[in-house]
């Protein structure tokens, strides 16, 4: 419990920051937003990006309703929290040798293993914190206009969505920080892999014929497209599962196992 409570305290601060952050932007958008919501000529005018907007996941959506025009936002909820969770994930476990504290934690009585299982617990805890503070922030950033029910149906479809890439890019960052030798790759491979299956996902979304490349990238499990249309793919969730799975069976193989760099 003193470990949770520790990872708690010096994980508060960049939680806030990432939270707060994102909601401000959403409230932003929420008034550029208003300048054009219902406007029938704004819709006949996006028309012509419908490419650009089957690229990021967002081909069905109707800039004029606060549903289609948060979903068209939805790369700035997908790729931050994702890149806020996998950082999070590999920081959270390489701490203690990137700080010199590793050799005091683990010469206390306590085994590895728990220490690191307490370590997954808040990188969850703040993973759901902050897909829930980004939710709860788009809700108030569009609820004043009064929107349609699908609304909050997106919402919560978007809401797990997010949450499950979330966990996809945590469960790579813990992996990675439990078998790497040099703790200071696990973040930045960590991020390379999310940015090049980002870039994969819109370039399927150009390229017809790479669509088989598609199970690759996680950013296209959870469109925002699907998210809109209520539409979870059973083979996307197993293979989420599978790799958030892989992850943290990783981290609890390995790392009890792995010499320390102190």
């Amino acid at each position: 419990m003193n470990i949770i409570k520790r990872e708690l305290r010096a994980n508060l601060k960049s939680f806030l920051i990432w939270g707060l952050s994102l909601v401000s932007l959403y409230l932003v958008a929420s008034i550029e937003f208003n300048a054009f919501a219902g406007d029938p000529t704004i819709a006949d005018a996006m028309a012509q990006f419908e490419t650009l907007f089957q690229a990021i996941g967002a081909d069905s959506a109707d800039m004029t309703t606060p549903q289609g025009f948060l979903s068209i936002l939805s790369i700035y909820i997908y790729l931050p929290l994702a890149i806020y969770s996998g950082l999070l994930g590999s920081g959270i476990i390489s701490k203690e040798e990137k700080d010199k504290t590793a050799e005091y934690l683990f010469t206390l009585p306590i085994t590895r293993k728990k220490v690191i299982t307490n370590k997954l617990i808040v990188a969850i805890f703040y993973s759901i914190a902050t897909n829930l503070l980004v939710i709860l922030g788009c809700y108030l950033a569009f609820v004043r206009f009064d929107p349609d029910p699908i609304f909050y149906t997106y919402l919560f479809n978007l809401s797990i969505g997010v949450f499950l890439t979330q966990l996809i890019f945590l469960s790579i960052g813990i992996a990675l920080s439990s078998v790497l030798k040099q703790y200071k790759l696990s973040g930045a491979i960590t991020i390379s892999i999310m940015i090049a299956t980002f870039m994969l996902n819109i370039l399927i979304g150009f390229v017809e014929d790479l669509d088989f490349l598609k199970y690759i990238s996680p950013f296209n499990y959870f469109s925002s497209a699907n998210m809109l249309a209520s539409n979870f793919e059973l083979i996307y969730i197993v293979i989420s599962f599978v790799i958030i799975g892989g992850g943290i069976g990783t981290l609890l193989f390995f790392y009890p196992k792995r010499d320390l760099y102190i």
